[in-house]
């Protein structure tokens, strides 16, 4: 049973409480890190992990820095690669995610976490019009945004063939 990560903490919840949680967290935060391979981060790991987990699944290398703008990671044949990520609960999803073509890099990848398992990862390409066009986008500018929603992630992994015929990378579990 999944409880409501916006329904208010229990009224008998004290500091000691809130401390308790955060140990844990730190305690599991730590674990993540660590196996990812970065004892020292004040990132998100959610990012951490999905910078690695795209290059695992490109075969390419992370950038130099972790921080640097534009591109994380550079594949074996000099691709540039921007990793962001989107996290929701199951359903419904209350966050979006706006894809945007990035000066000198080749591919913007999106992975996907729903209750904190990763559902699938989207790798799209400089030019977005196509991708637009197929998802039905009424927006402007489609050449280099899409305002990724739910219907759009249900849609591209229903038909991942039609999508990739388009141009896009499709990863879907389990992942091997």
């Amino acid at each position: 049973m999944h409880s409501d990560p916006s329904a208010a903490p229990p009224a008998a919840a004290g500091p000691g409480d809130y401390l308790h949680g955060l140990a844990a967290y730190r305690a599991a935060r730590r674990t993540l890190l660590a196996m990812l391979g970065v004892e020292q981060s004040n990132r998100d790991p959610l990012s951490e992990f999905a910078e690695r987990f795209v290059a695992a699944l490109w075969g390419g290398q992370l950038a130099a820095s972790r921080t640097q703008p534009h591109y994380d990671i550079e594949t074996p044949n000099g691709e540039k690669i921007q990793v962001k990520y989107l996290a929701n609960a199951s359903v419904p999803w209350v966050n979006e995610h706006l894809v945007h073509r990035l000066p000198g890099v080749d591919w913007y990848v999106l992975v996907l976490f729903e209750a904190f398992e990763v559902v699938g990862a989207v790798g799209f390409p400089p030019d977005l019009t196509a991708i637009c066009a197929a998802l039905g986008k009424q927006h402007p500018h489609q050449e280099r945004r899409l305002q990724f929603t739910r219907r759009n992630w249900l849609a591209i992994r229903d038909h991942a063939e039609a999508y990739r015929a388009l141009g896009m990378r499709i990863w879907l579990p389990p992942f091997t």
